[in-house]
């Protein structure tokens, strides 16, 4: 709801629905579409290890 065409097309606006923004703040977004390569699979892979490593070191 915080996408600009959501917020143009319905007026919506931060505080509309402070569950939702309250999750959103937490969760962790992983790119996902159908022409996903073997190659960006890969990369996001390589990323998220990354993060969890540096992350588990702290």
């Amino acid at each position: 709801h915080l996408q600009p065409y959501y917020q143009k097309r319905f007026g919506y606006r931060r505080g509309d629905f402070p569950k939702a923004e309250n999750y959103y703040s937490r969760a962790i977004t992983l790119p996902i579409f159908p022409k996903m390569t073997d190659k960006d699979i890969n990369d996001v892979i390589r990323a998220v290890k990354k993060v969890i490593a540096y992350y588990k070191n702290k």
